[in-house]
């Protein structure tokens, strides 16, 4: 409960109370969070008080996950939770001059929050505080991204053995997931299937393609012990055309800058530079169409946001992705990722499967 009693501490210097719904700001502060789903659920910290107001269906689930440190007030369906708000939170959100509200909350819960306290102070997003102690990882959190990756790595070498002529973007999906249980992972949290012009669409939904001759993009990540992994390789069925090694090759040059950029203190701007310039200086810079990358921890996606005009220094063991992309529209696409932890002088990079060109026979 450490990182509860650093909350505290931090809202009762500002004389404020954060409100969170389940997710994952909620998991890091008790290292569990409550099933989100049409009932209202929040924990509302100040620096002197912890409770947790939530339906009654969950409230014994989380006595036994919260233990004697925090409250727990239930409310039923039938009551609803409004009464419960205001006899469990009325006072605290009265003597606070900041109220910080859950990123995660629904928009209707918020609303049955501030009629039920009668909030009239601007509510301020709760990971204007969450965000720059999550970025920071501690040893533990490390741990747990390496095991993740670890296991991701052995899902990607499965997935690639198995890519075959004739087999469907949805099979190999299957096969990557299976994959993923199979070494361990407690489940997967996206596989991204990409064959032939599909590659180049950033975010394919795999489908029922059946993958030929041309390249197949996976993007998979899973998720081990709370912890997310991400890691994206690609491979060609045949014989690579000339244009896309040559693309492959500088996609993975630009990754190679951006590791170079990436260690602790570096702003987020200058490592999206280092590898968008390999690129831009290429004649590619119009097909790379998002940002570098993006931290990585309980989320698959949290800050720090490695891109363009965010002057933010990355703090010292944070976790982040680089993943400079090229996308040919109706031709093909070529992303390379690595997620790495930000030391003083280097980027540690946490896969070892290699960033070349995986060939599979016709």
């Amino acid at each position: 409960m450490h990182r509860l009693a650093k909350a505290k501490e931090r809202l009762g210097k500002e004389n404020a109370v954060m409100f969170l719904s389940p997710g994952d700001d909620f998991r890091y502060l008790l290292s569990w969070s409550p099933l989100g789903d049409e009932r209202l659920t929040f924990l509302g910290v100040s620096g002197d008080e912890v409770a947790l107001v939530i339906a009654s269906v969950n409230a014994q689930e989380a006595r036994e996950h919260v233990g004697a440190a925090i409250s727990v007030y239930a409310f039923t369906d039938q009551e609803g939770p409004e009464a419960t708000l205001q006899k469990v939170f009325g006072e605290i959100a009265s003597r606070a001059q900041t109220i910080y509200i859950s990123d995660d909350a629904r928009f209707d819960h918020v609303e049955q929050l501030r009629h039920a306290l009668q909030l009239q102070k601007p509510l301020l997003t709760a990971s204007q505080l969450m965000a720059p102690w999550r970025m920071a990882k501690d040893p533990d959190e490390i741990e747990k991204l390496k095991a993740c990756q670890a296991i991701n790595d052995q899902a990607m070498l499965a997935g690639l053995a198995a890519i075959r002529v004739g087999m469907t973007e949805m099979e190999l999906q299957d096969i990557i997931r299976r994959a993923f249980m199979a070494n361990g992972a407690d489940r997967d949290a996206f596989i991204i299937v990409a064959a032939g012009s599909h590659s180049a669409l950033p975010h394919h939904t795999p489908d029922q393609t059946v993958i030929a001759e041309g390249p197949v993009l996976l993007d998979i990540g899973c998720f081990k012990d709370g912890y997310a992994s991400d890691m994206t390789r690609v491979a060609y069925v045949g014989t690579p055309s000339e244009d896309f090694v040559h693309v492959h090759r500088i996609v993975n040059q630009a990754v190679e800058a951006g590791i170079a950029k990436a260690r602790a203190f570096a702003e987020a701007q200058s490592i999206d530079h280092a590898a968008r310039r390999v690129i831009e200086d290429a004649g590619y810079g119009t097909y790379f169409v998002h940002r570098l990358g993006h931290g990585i921890g309980l989320s698959v996606h949290e800050p720090p946001s490695i891109m363009a005009g965010n002057p933010i220094k990355v703090p010292l063991y944070s976790a982040f992705s680089i993943e400079p992309g090229i996308y040919l529209p109706k031709r093909f696409g070529v992303r390379l990722e690595e997620v790495v932890i930000a030391y003083p002088d280097h980027a540690e990079v946490l896969s070892a499967v290699p960033r070349d060109i995986y060939q599979v026979k016709r």
